[in-house]
């Protein structure tokens, strides 16, 4: 085969800036000119970042997605500049079913010369294609410079027999009709998000791929947080006997080019350790949302537990020690040491510590509300109020400083309700609401 040189741009989009998302496609563009690419390929619905969601829904989108379009294709108008591989929505042509499809465009010298539609659109767990897309009935080859390629989109490629082996979720496979129509390299843009050990079943999954059909394959990943959704990227490059060439590195923005020849020497498999790839996605879980939504500092309520201590942890290695605001608010039942230990977190964190005690705001409760529970024995209702005190006050300083409250309550707790309703699930962000107290 000829050696074609691949450039991957694993990019961070923001869910509907379209005009940002742009920009930084144009940024990542020309930063690779220079290492002389064939193509650039970028993920699955760039343009737009995943998931859009309804915003699908908006005709006004889709008319800002097409002006986009026509931007991107226009970066590749100087004959000695690479091809672009990119995702984006685009109007069904057949002007049927939902209307929209999922789209791979390949652009090069100034004309999209590839248009591959995604073909199996996912509906389990996060995913909820089927609402807004059309699939794909047909997968095409396009020639590129001496090669024949073919481009998938994330769920095309995941249709592996060897990762269902009671049964295929599909009944076709994309990357097989592809193979067999006689392609010369694949290519797969994904926005897959994070999961415990997806790392791996993705590494397997392209690798067996390309040792089935002896191709080289270039797996592109999104990375960045979207609300709820984290995005680890780790994007993949096997030569055609299935050695791994190439992986970008996971949680962040990464750009690189790799010639698909089968001489390079394998790069050794090495992945992530579980625990620290979960402390990886939840420190740029917050960052980006915190970024994407405009707040720049952090407040986190400070117990002296395990809880609230990994949440300020995460909080600054994702904002910066100045921008975390850590509040300790004793009651009459707090412990000496829970107060010493949100202290002593604080100063080894370096973020801002306060003392806030609620002793009076708490008896001006029991004070107020004695004649309406005279009689009655002391509950969870009197410990409750502690808990809403509490969330009472750090929301003031949220309101008043503009600082997002990040709550510190465990999966576990979530599950089984052992929390308080606005009291300590009070905030913008449960951090570690995904995560067991196994795993704290």
């Amino acid at each position: 085969m000829d050696i074609l040189k691949v450039g991957i741009a694993q990019m961070n989009p923001k869910v509907g800036d379209i005009e940002g998302n742009v920009q930084k496609i144009k940024h990542f563009y020309y930063g690779l000119i220079p290492q002389n690419p064939d193509l650039i390929v970028f993920p699955e619905l760039c343009v737009v970042g995943y998931p859009p969601k309804d915003l699908l829904e908006r005709w006004w989108f889709i008319e800002q997605v097409e002006k986009a379009k026509t931007e991107i294709i226009a970066l590749t108008s100087n004959s000695s500049h690479p091809g672009i591989v990119f995702g984006l929505p685009l109007p069904n042509s057949e002007k049927q079913g939902r209307g929209l499809v999922n789209a791979a465009l390949l652009a090069y010298q100034e004309k999209i010369i590839h248009q591959q539609n995604k073909t199996l659109l996912p509906t389990y767990d996060v995913f909820d294609e089927t609402r807004y897309f059309d699939p794909s009935q047909q997968q095409e080859l396009v020639s590129f410079k001496g090669e024949l390629l073919g481009i998938s989109v994330c769920e095309d490629a995941w249709n592996d027999p060897e990762l269902w082996p009671k049964g295929r979720r599909y009944q076709i496979d994309p990357i097989q009709m592809m193979a067999e129509k006689g392609a010369t390299c694949l290519f797969n843009i994904s926005a897959s998000p994070f999961q415990i050990d997806k790392e791996v079943v993705r590494y397997r999954l392209i690798r067996n791929h390309s040792l089935r059909y002896h191709l080289p394959f270039v797996y592109v990943n999104q990375v960045g947080g979207n609300d709820d959704l984290i995005f680890d990227g780790k994007s993949l490059v096997f030569n055609n006997q299935g050695s791994l060439i190439g992986k970008a590195p996971g949680f962040q923005e990464w750009v690189g080019t790799f010639d698909l020849v089968d001489k390079l020497s394998p790069k050794e498999d090495h992945f992530q350790d579980s625990i620290e790839s979960v402390f990886d996605a939840l420190v740029l879980g917050v960052h980006d949302y915190m970024k994407k939504c405009g707040f720049k500092k952090a407040v986190v309520g400070l117990s002296g537990g395990i809880d609230s201590a990994l949440t300020a942890v995460i909080a600054t290695r994702a904002v910066g020690p100045n921008n975390v605001l850590g509040i300790s608010m004793p009651s009459p039942y707090s412990s000496a040491g829970s107060i010493e230990d949100s202290q002593r977190l604080s100063q080894n964190l370096g973020i801002t510590f306060e003392v806030i005690p609620i002793s009076s705001i708490y008896f001006s409760y029991l004070n107020t509300l004695s004649k309406s529970f005279y009689g009655t024995k002391k509950d969870t209702t009197e410990e409750n109020i502690q808990a809403r005190i509490r969330g009472n006050i750090l929301m003031a300083f949220s309101n008043k400083y503009g600082y997002l409250l990040l709550s510190t309550g465990n999966k576990s707790e979530m599950a089984t309700g052992y929390c308080t309703l606005y009291g300590d699930m009070s905030g913008g962000l449960a951090v570690l609401s995904d995560v067991p107290k196994t795993m704290v």
